[in-house]
């Protein structure tokens, strides 16, 4: 093995000797890039706040991301320039071709770095990579002359931009003359280079992934890469089928909504935005309406990590004991919906979705993908009402960029790394929302983010080692009672409050967790029950008390908490006011790699975007463990909802690129 190691790299670095400067470069490269990773991820964002909380957790992966794809473009150019010196039939090497392909790989990496740097930038004022749809969103000169005010005012280092475009190439060029005055071994040098290689690949694909994190730190020749030889597999629409598909969906609103208090508008932004409605100056003018909007009542938000409907007790009557007491208690007097499912997948899907009522995008990373894009949320039509609206996370909303999104539309962020914890989490709540927010005049809206029920389920203050080595079957019913305590801690510090009579408490999950029912024990496993079916409750003033059976989603919670507000605007929720009192159910989602729709009784999963159309499943709302596949036996009922959660999911995939 020793023998066999030592000739390979013999013959690489005879191989390479004579494109050596190609490997001078690309070390030179590899530290440039390491420095503007740095330069990024430990600098504040254009606000004054941290680009990200935890550096630590990217600088890393940062580095062995660049080394692997500048590794893997040496080889590329290693080769073509072999190759073309066999063409030549020359014993030796080439001159003039090892020349010209040394060029053209400088210009190559010097492109590249460009490109990094803005994209870098891009990242810390938007929250999004280069990308074709975000040129297109900002072609027109008032775009480019505003960059020069961005810069200014930059609570970084103003006007630094300029001088790191001035310095790359020379920086680079520095390093590289640096690298070749020395007379490095090549063999030793292919040698650590080969081990760094091997060692980089295991650290990000095996010992610390993240999938939040690759897509944050995705090099700019991956993004190309996609650009160039991926966009064709986009699912373009035509204007004929953007017709028939609006055609399909407003009907289908329509009827579910149960009312015309709403109607779609072919004018302005609705021109070419079909998901565009209006309210009525029936709806306007209505008492109900008017009555909510000088309640001018509150709202707490509270998303439950990973809450499977499967394990809470009010959703589970035989479930004994029920990891969740509290939160069964609370759904005694208050509104629950049986049959709400997640319109997307993992937290950034809940989340999203939950706030502007549009189902996750099927095949894009939409926190980072499409965060240039202008999507309203209910926290952003309350905020522009008067409300004062905080987001607070227990887990860093840098990590998946959420946090890009709530800066939008939240009046202030809430995270430290101190406060992780639920029950460190739920104090700073506690305190911020007792102490600052019900004292302010104007009315609130405070959505929390928990953490301590998170996959792999061992997050819990004060859980034994034993428990730890449970299956996760079992350590999900710690930390879902853990959760659940913490909860209540929060609720009881607040529900003796005179404010408290004029607030609406939302609790729900973001999404569930698959734990091997159907097969799955992974989140990119399809959108089965396990992962999508989650607790949901209403409880306030004028709040009915009881358990609507309805299919619901969470694309319904945006219109919903604006009814409650008495606010009506022009908005593009796909979602229906779970309040309204009539009308049929609608459910829809995109998660990884599958999507759902609830109509009629039935819920449909199918891989998605479709293929061959094979249908995960076919099962009745009422079943709600999913144990009955009815497929095939309904084959003529699946295929029409297949028909209809083809029409929904291309449309709802349409605005989130186009937006608003």
């Amino acid at each position: 093995m020793k023998l066999f190691v030592k000739e390979l790299v013999e013959k690489i670095a005879s191989y390479l000797s004579p494109f050596k400067r190609l490997l001078f470069i690309s070390l030179a490269a590899w530290i440039i890039h390491a420095c503007l990773r740095a330069f990024l991820l430990f600098r504040v964002n254009p606000y004054g706040f941290p680009f990200v909380s935890k550096p630590d957790w990217y600088i890393f992966h940062a580095i062995c991301f660049d080394f692997i794809w500048i590794c893997n473009a040496l080889v590329i150019f290693a080769i073509i320039g072999g190759a073309l010196n066999r063409l030549t039939n020359g014993k030796k090497i080439n001159l003039k071709i090892s020349t010209i392909v040394t060029v053209i790989y400088a210009a190559f990496h010097s492109v590249l770095l460009f490109l990094t740097y803005l994209d870098h930038e891009l990242l810390r004022f938007l929250g999004c990579h280069l990308s074709i749809g975000l040129v297109s969103t900002y072609k027109d000169t008032s775009s480019v002359m505003m960059f020069g005010d961005y810069s200014a005012n930059d609570n970084s280092i103003p006007f630094i931009h300029f001088f790191i475009f001035a310095l790359l190439l020379p920086a680079t060029y520095g390093v590289y003359r640096f690298i070749k005055s020395h007379k490095f071994s090549l063999k030793k040098c292919i040698i650590s280079m080969l081990c760094f290689y091997v060692a980089s690949y295991a650290f990000v694909n095996f010992i610390w992934t993240g999938n939040a994190r690759a897509t944050k730190l995705r090099p700019v020749i991956a993004l190309l890469y996609n650009e160039i030889f991926e966009s064709h597999k986009k699912n373009e629409i035509s204007n004929e089928q953007l017709q028939q598909f609006a055609k399909t969906y407003q009907n289908l609103w329509q009827k579910v909504e149960g009312d015309s208090l709403w109607h779609f508008s072919s004018e302005g932004p609705g021109d070419k935005m079909p998901l565009y409605r209006i309210p009525t100056q029936e709806l306007l003018q209505s008492e109900k309406l008017q009555a909510q909007r000088l309640q001018k009542p509150n709202f707490i938000l509270v998303f439950m990590e990973s809450h499977r409907g499967m394990n809470v007790g009010f959703l589970n009557p035989d479930l004994k004991p029920s990891p969740t007491p509290y939160y069964d208690s609370i759904a005694t007097y208050s509104r629950i919906w049986e049959r709400m499912h997640t319109s997307g997948l993992p937290t950034t899907g809940g989340v999203l979705s939950t706030h502007i009522g549009i189902p996750h995008h099927s095949t894009l990373a939409q926190a980072t993908d499409l965060a240039h894009v202008t999507l309203p949320s209910f926290a952003s039509v309350l905020t522009d009402s008067g409300y004062t609206t905080h987001y607070f996370s227990a887990a860093d909303p840098a990590w998946d960029n959420l946090g890009v999104w709530m800066s939008k539309w939240y009046s202030a962020q809430h995270y430290d790394r101190n406060h992780e914890d639920d029950s460190t989490f739920f104090d700073h709540a506690i305190s911020y929302v007792n102490d600052t927010l019900a004292k302010q005049e104007k009315p609130f809206l405070a959505t929390l983010m928990t953490r301590s029920n998170h996959y792999p389920f061992n997050f819990a203050a004060g859980m034994s080692d034993e428990e730890k080595q449970k299956p996760h079957t079992e350590r999900i019913k710690y930390t879902m009672n853990y959760a659940d305590r913490q909860l209540a801690r929060f609720m009881r510090s607040i529900e003796k409050k005179d404010w408290f009579q004029n607030t609406y408490v939302i609790i729900m999950a973001d999404h569930g967790f698959p734990l091997g029912e159907n097969g799955i024990s992974t989140m990119n496993g399809g959108g089965f029950s396990n992962a999508t079916w989650i607790p949901f409750l209403i409880y306030g003033k004028g709040i009915e008390v009881g358990r609507d059976t309805a299919t619901a989603a969470q694309i319904d919670i945006a219109p919903t908490i604006l009814e409650l507000a008495g606010i009506a605007v022009p908005n593009i929720f796909m979602g229906h006011n779970l309040l309204r009192g009539y009308g049929e159910g609608l459910s829809l989602g995109a998660y990884l790699n599958a999507a759902a729709v609830g109509y009629n009784g039935l819920r449909l999963i199918e891989k998605y975007p479709l293929g061959n159309h094979d249908v995960d499943g076919l099962f009745a709302e009422e079943d709600t463990h999913q144990k009955n596949n009815l497929a095939e036996s309904l084959v003529e009922e699946a295929r029409k909802h297949t028909e209809l959660l083809d029409s929904l999911i291309r449309l709802s995939d349409y605005t989130l690129e186009k937006g608003i």
